[in-house]
């Protein structure tokens, strides 16, 4: 437990949630709690190079995963602002970022390249508020704030095949973002008794950006680039109950923004005379918008002004552009990613009908362009 005084005091908490009780008491009292952030996901390794036993180079390994962020104030934890004119910030902590695929190995005179490996996904961000909080008399300001999802990791390039032959290997897949986290999936609770005028938000962390594809590499036929990797959708504003007191409240839920999606790889070029280059990736998609709200809001016995706000969608990415043929053609540009979708206003449940309510839907992101194609460059064979 963890106690002020009855004067104005300051109380921040970093590097860990709130899993017990903090009292502001009487005062003017300002009270920061951070969570803390997921560690990164680890880098896949290279994939071994082709030998004249084994001509095939072999595939690059994956990257790891990034680690979940850590909630604010956690399911066990309590804050209580006490008596006076209380600002309660409260932000978990940002997901970790995926680890970067691995680069596939270079083939053995007729032997393959090896594909790049996948890039590892994203952590979801932690949650702002997941326990309890409670403003007291008079006029509160509290925010919840969630953590960002973490990026994907970048798609490994594929590696080039062997002099003599061999195709080439695809660029690795792009790892997804992970959504953001929930602004407040716990509750608070204004004096219900209270005139004082309170402002309370929950905001849904955005989620993470796709990497990019991996390039293709380069052969007798260039490799695929790779695909990116997709948007993580933005967190909820509110999955639990946020109410108001006596006052004219002021409560807002915002849908986290959808994160972009990561452009497609490039395709390998050709790398002897006739053989093609290879197809560009295709562009991930956005992420969708989060939902404002889809737990309860209740403004209290106060003519309130309550709104839930949908996230925007995340942007597609481009595709990625074909790869070079040498005497042969150039490949296909990847198709450009699909736009995400805007989130809802509300999908829960908004009491006190006297009430000021305005649930707009957020707007959807915009689609990613197509790859451009790649030339014949009439011989000349470069990678």
């Amino acid at each position: 437990m963890l106690d002020g005084t009855a004067g104005n005091n300051i109380i921040t908490v970093t590097g860990g949630a709130v899993n017990g009780t903090v009292n502001g008491l009487a005062g003017n009292d300002t009270i920061k709690v951070t969570g803390v952030a997921g560690a990164a996901g680890t880098n896949g390794p290279p994939g071994a190079d082709g030998t004249a036993g084994t001509p095939a180079g072999d595939a690059g390994g994956n990257g790891g995963a990034g680690n979940v962020g850590g909630a604010g104030v956690g399911s066990t934890g309590v804050i209580d602002g006490g008596a006076g004119t209380d600002s309660i910030t409260v932000t978990g902590g940002a997901g970790g970022a995926g680890g970067n695929g691995g680069q596939g190995g270079t083939g053995f005179a007729s032997g393959a390249g090896g594909a790049g490996g996948n890039g590892g996904v994203g952590g979801i961000g932690g949650a702002g508020n997941a326990g309890n909080v409670t403003g007291g008399a008079g006029s509160d300001t509290a925010t919840f704030t969630a953590g960002r999802g973490g990026n994907g990791g970048l798609g490994g390039p594929g590696g080039n095949s062997g002099l003599v032959a061999g195709g080439a290997g695809a660029g690795g897949i792009g790892g997804a973002g992970a959504a953001g986290g929930v602004g407040n999936s716990g509750t608070f609770t204004g004096d219900l008794g209270d005139p004082g005028l309170d402002t309370v938000t929950a905001n849904g962390g955005a989620g993470g950006t796709g990497a990019a594809g991996g390039v293709g590499g380069c052969g007798h036929g260039g490799g695929a680039g790779g695909v990116g990797g997709a948007g993580g959708a933005g967190g909820t504003g509110n999955s639990g109950t946020i109410t108001g007191g006596a006052g004219i409240d002021t409560l807002k839920a915002n849908g986290g923004l959808g994160g972009n999606g990561g452009v497609g790889g490039k395709g390998g070029n050709g790398l002897a005379a006739v053989q093609p280059g290879g197809a560009g990736g295709v562009g991930g998609a956005g992420g969708a918008g989060g939902i404002g709200s889809s737990g309860t809001l209740t403004g209290g016995t106060g003519v309130d002004i309550i709104t839930a706000t949908g996230g925007k969608g995340g942007n597609g990415a481009g595709g990625g552009n074909g790869g070079t043929g040498c005497s042969g053609p150039g490949g296909p540009g990847g198709i450009g990613g699909a736009a995400g979708a805007g989130g809802l206003g509300n999908s829960g449940t908004i009491n006190d009908g006297a009430d000021t309510i305005a649930t707009p839907a957020g707007t959807s992101g915009l689609a990613g362009g197509s790859g451009v194609a790649g030339i014949n460059n009439g011989g000349i064979c470069t990678c």
